[in-house]
């Protein structure tokens, strides 16, 4: 682990040291004792790791707003370097119309407050009504089938590439109602979008990219919302280009950046869940067997599985008011990093929080969804998916293993997300 003093160890982990993203549980047992509301200099906002804590501060939505939660944006930071610097490049300059125009600036769902977020949350909530992903489970397993088809007869795969990308980058794809063809320039938006989050100074070539990417994705989804206006379909972009509360629209900015936050939400963490599980049958004694013999256990797997590693580690919220949590005073307009894994981990809610257990009562209690007013609104899809995908798993192959010398588990370079770039299995095709 990281030597130094818990604030070095915070800090090594704010700059995406890859040992202290591949461990950060030590860091933030250690904040919650010391300093469970702490302030971070180098991130110049609170960090808060008490489950209470952080329970408390994401349902009062009063004296906390979530308009920043990937963070406040330091303008010495090297993506606000990197923007100005392509700010002068005059090829860059209808990408920074688009930038400037649409999603980038629109308060939506995961950056919006009430009332706007609850009138927000109205008008998509048939997206994700239980019957539309009732409806989707055949689906589901077919392309769970076709993919496991693909690696099972090999006897090893790198997971992440061979399933975990594929997966959910499909389904969402199919919820939205675009052609999967495009999956792949799906999966580079998607991935360039997420590039500022948990990641404050990127290259000038990755900030180029997130440009771009973004400038291309809003045309493409703009022109495919004017065309559900026209002629609506059973999918998410028709629900949302046709949304109405109280007889008012969406405008055009709400919609491209909710359809942004689908596509992004959609895949990259349910990717991270997939990973993390496949991770955990590789490596736990026992557990394939388990859940094999029961199966009542796979929902609870998954519950356990997020609550040991959060795909979204924890999001921001920001003062609205001068107030206090718990013994700390906080300003208005003070940031704080709610650490959603550091709260999945704390002992007075889950006891023995660091040893993985298939069979702990309060699982189901974790915050890798978030909780309250912003609870994830795609919870019930990435579920479904973990376990369709689960199920059939275990139903293909056994003897799950971890592949000698192929793996250098090296997180994604992000210390607010949670996911191996990799995983390289073994495993047996079951008879």
């Amino acid at each position: 682990m990281t030597t130094g003093t818990t604030e070095e160890k915070l800090d090594a982990l704010i700059d995406r040291d890859q040992e202290a993203i591949g461990c950060p549980y030590p860091i933030f047992s250690s904040l919650r004792s010391e300093s469970p509301i702490h302030f971070s200099e180098k991130l110049g906002t609170w960090v808060c790791t008490r489950y209470e804590d952080i329970m408390e501060i994401l349902h009062d939505t009063d004296r906390f707003s979530s308009l920043m939660p990937t963070g406040p944006r330091d303008g010495r930071s090297g993506f606000a370097t990197a923007m100005e610097e392509l700010a002068a490049d005059p090829s860059m300059a209808e990408y920074f119309q688009s930038f400037l125009a649409n999603a980038a600036n629109a308060a939506v769902l995961l950056n919006a407050d009430p009332p706007e977020h609850r009138r927000q949350r109205k008008a998509v909530n048939r997206a994700f009504r239980p019957t539309r992903l009732r409806g989707m489970e055949p689906m589901i397993e077919d392309v769970t089938k076709n993919l496991l088809d693909k690696l099972v007869t090999k006897g090893e795969s790198e997971f992440v590439a061979d399933f975990a990308v594929g997966l959910p980058m499909t389904i969402i794809a199919v919820a939205l109602g675009v052609e999967t063809d495009d999956l792949g320039t799906f999966k580079k938006w998607s991935d360039d979008l997420v590039m500022p989050v948990g990641n404050p100074d990127p290259t000038t070539e990755k900030v180029r990219d997130y440009l771009i990417s973004l400038s291309q994705f809003n045309e493409f989804f703009g022109n495919l919302l004017e065309l559900r206006r026209e002629e609506a379909q059973e999918d998410i972009i028709s629900d949302v280009a046709n949304a109405e509360v109280n007889e008012e629209m969406l405008n055009e900015a709400e919609m491209l950046s909710m359809l942004q936050q689908f596509l992004v939400a959609g895949n990259e963490t349910t990717t991270k869940l997939l990973t993390n599980l496949m991770h955990h049958l590789a490596v736990e004694d026992g557990l394939e067997e388990n859940l094999r013999k029961d199966p009542t256990l796979i929902d609870n797997f998954i519950e356990e599985g997020l609550r040991f590693e959060a795909p979204v580690g924890g999001l921001f919220r920001m003062a609205k008011e001068d107030t206090t949590v718990g013994e700390t005073k906080l300003s208005e307009g003070d940031h704080i990093w709610l650490i959603f894994a550091a709260a999945n981990r704390d002992p007075e809610v889950f006891p023995s929080p660091d040893e993985f257990s298939v069979n702990r009562e309060n699982a189901r209690d974790h915050l890798a969804f978030g909780h309250g007013e912003h609870f994830c609104i795609g919870a019930t899809l990435a579920r479904l998916e973990a376990r369709i995908a689960v199920d059939q798993i275990l139903s293909r192959i056994e003897n799950i293993r971890l592949i000698e010398g192929k793996n250098n588990f090296e997180y994604e370079d992000t210390f607010v997300l949670r996911g191996l770039k990799e995983l390289h299995v073994a495993f047996d095709v079951r008879e």
